[in-house]
């Protein structure tokens, strides 16, 4: 979509998929919209919007990278805290065994994985990216993308059964 300006219909026609990308990896809804709004705002600010010429998946690039950063910006924040305040970080929250796995119970079993796994797993499973993309994308080793995949893929897997 060579140029395209109408941030109303860029809007309408990618602030969804932006939004889930977003809500995948980061898992809050809140900071999901947030990296939807400030994904659709670098597009808005960038100066070469006539290169771009597979919008979606220029946006989607630009999400993914937004979301990863706010999970290092987390972590960081968290780092800080732990080392100067005394935190209960042993409990975790507990779901209930589902009679049937839905969609609400994967959502909230991949939700409760660390955060490298639920990339990995995202990018993989849901957004369709193969492991050297992945690995181009987070800058992690092919190796370690694969290995973080089949983790992932196991504590998903007993994650359901709990």
């Amino acid at each position: 979509m060579k140029g395209e300006t109408d941030i109303g219909k860029i809007y309408d026609d990618y602030s969804v998929r932006l939004y889930n990308i977003g809500l995948r990896i980061i898992g809050d809804a809140s900071d999901a919209e947030e990296i939807m709004h400030d994904t659709l705002l670098k597009y808005l600010s960038y100066g070469r919007k006539d290169e771009i010429w597979d919008l979606a998946g220029w946006l989607a690039q630009i999400c993914i990278r937004k979301a990863i950063d706010r999970l290092r910006e987390k972590h960081r924040y968290k780092d800080f805290l732990t080392r100067y305040a005394e935190m209960d970080m042993g409990e975790t929250p507990e779901y209930e065994e589902p009679e049937i796995i839905s969609v609400e119970s994967i959502r909230k079993a991949l939700t409760g994985l660390p955060d490298h796994y639920r990339v990995v797993l995202t990018l993989h499973l849901l957004e369709g990216y193969d492991y050297q993309e992945i690995s181009q994308i987070t800058g992690t080793k092919e190796s370690t993308i694969r290995t973080l995949y089949m983790r992932g893929r196991q504590k998903l897997a007993e994650a359901l059964r709990k």
